[in-house]
């Protein structure tokens, strides 16, 4: 497994023009910009590469049936419109979220790109989360990799031997940056016994939270994972956990 690492893609701390820093402005491969001071952002070029500062922690392998198309050539960290910063913020999530866990912009599609890394760079698992005007809610999402086999892993900033199970990417960081729980969203998709078992040996206890109209499908989740020896539970509640502060998910988690 492998947790958070910076890599080339960050290049300098710079003097923010805005509050006047001397070095909080966060400058990354590809031209953008982020004052972790003030919250200025600098998009980068129009022709800037896949930006992988943050690799988030995947556990599996990809056989050769799962090749992973690669993003939007234009997919980089910074210049999110105004239109996303006001979504990310109804759930108490900012700019530096974004660049810490590793969710890029293209502006040419228009969509936030949530990335995951495996070893060795190698993309195995990213989801594309659409904002153009008209986009249906059947097309709002496209996912490259095959999440009934990849675990992708939002760490908690303080180390923990408990994960929650999420439906979204977006969930998934809330979780994590509550300080509870590891986050693992599961993109709606099956969770083979398999993928569990993996789970299973990587953490001691397991929450289930998934969308209010799964409570079966957590249920049986949660029965495999007891099963296999994790201490486990079903949250049931009305809404995702990304809709729900810090303090309510912290008095879940425990």
């Amino acid at each position: 497994m492998y947790g958070w690492e910076n890599t080339s893609r960050f290049q300098a701390h710079e003097a923010c023009p805005s509050c006047g820093s001397k070095d909080n402005l966060a400058r990354y491969e590809g031209g953008s910009g982020y004052c972790f001071g003030c919250g200025r952002y600098e998009p980068g070029s129009l022709g800037a590469t896949v930006t992988r500062s943050i690799r988030q922690v995947v556990d599996g392998r990809r056989e050769s049936k799962d090749v992973v198309r690669p993003p939007p050539d234009d997919t980089d960290l910074g210049g999110y419109p105004e239109l996303v910063i006001e979504w990310i913020s109804k759930y108490g999530l900012s700019v530096s979220d974004l660049i810490f866990r590793d969710v890029g912009w293209s502006k040419n599609r228009e969509q936030l790109i949530y990335q995951f890394y495996g070893e060795g760079d190698d993309l195995v698992l990213w989801q594309a989360r659409n904002f153009r005007s008209g986009t249906g809610h059947k097309d709002r999402f496209f996912t490259s990799g095959s999440p009934a086999d990849v675990i992708a892993t939002y760490h908690s900033r303080k180390s923990t031997d408990t994960a929650c199970l999420v439906e979204d990417c977006v969930s998934g960081i809330v979780v994590a940056n509550s300080g509870s729980a590891d986050g693992i969203p599961c993109f709606s998709a099956a969770m083979p016994e398999k993928k569990l078992a993996r789970i299973a040996k990587m953490y001691k206890k397991v929450f289930i939270w998934l969308d209010n109209d799964k409570f079966k499908e957590s249920q049986k989740i949660a029965r495999q994972l007891g099963l296999m020896g994790v201490t486990t539970r079903v949250i049931h509640t009305q809404e995702d956990p990304k809709c729900y502060p810090h303090d309510f998910i912290e008095a879940k988690l425990v």
